[in-house]
């Protein structure tokens, strides 16, 4: 009976630390890609435009806000005592025009950045408990030799 649970203990030993050590590759991987993504970003910080046109094109939040902001900078025109000779257009060359502002652009960083937080947290936790797991009998042993250190000071 001691034998077989000697080995089913070792087999179970055995199928934690590969597992351990298959969370740890994994998580090493996912934190080198979030790293390697974000340092793209850096460099390109272009590649954000692709994500911000999905946002756009699922909730047009830019064309809402267009909606809204273009009734404000029209108004309507008012009856005044003014002479209608007096007053003459002013043009705005397309140098001078106001850039439109994308909101979605900047809701697609701040997504982005969350997003490589919460990944890099997985990845970083992926790593801690894998490591753990891999040596998972190293940390055993440690704990029982603690274990017996203590019961052989209190019997002393």
């Amino acid at each position: 009976m001691d034998n077989t649970h000697s080995i089913s203990t070792e087999i179970l030993t055995f199928i934690v630390r590969v597992l351990g050590l298959v969370m740890l590759l994994v998580g090493l991987y996912v934190g080198i890609k979030v790293i390697l993504e974000a340092w793209h970003l850096y460099e390109q910080p272009q590649r954000i435009e692709r994500f911000a046109t999905a946002i756009e094109q699922g909730s047009h939040i830019d064309s809402l806000l267009a909606s809204l902001a273009s009734p404000a900078a029209n108004p309507a025109p008012q009856e005044t005592d003014i002479d209608q000779q007096d007053i003459t257009p002013k043009t705005v060359s397309p140098e001078h025009a106001k850039p439109d502002i994308r909101m979605t652009y900047f809701l697609a960083w701040g997504i982005v950045i969350l997003l490589l937080m919460v990944i890099g947290g997985l990845a970083s936790s992926a790593i801690k408990t894998g490591g753990q797991l891999a040596l998972y009998d190293l940390q055993v042993k440690r704990f029982a030799q603690q274990l017996l250190d203590e019961a052989r000071k209190d019997h002393s």
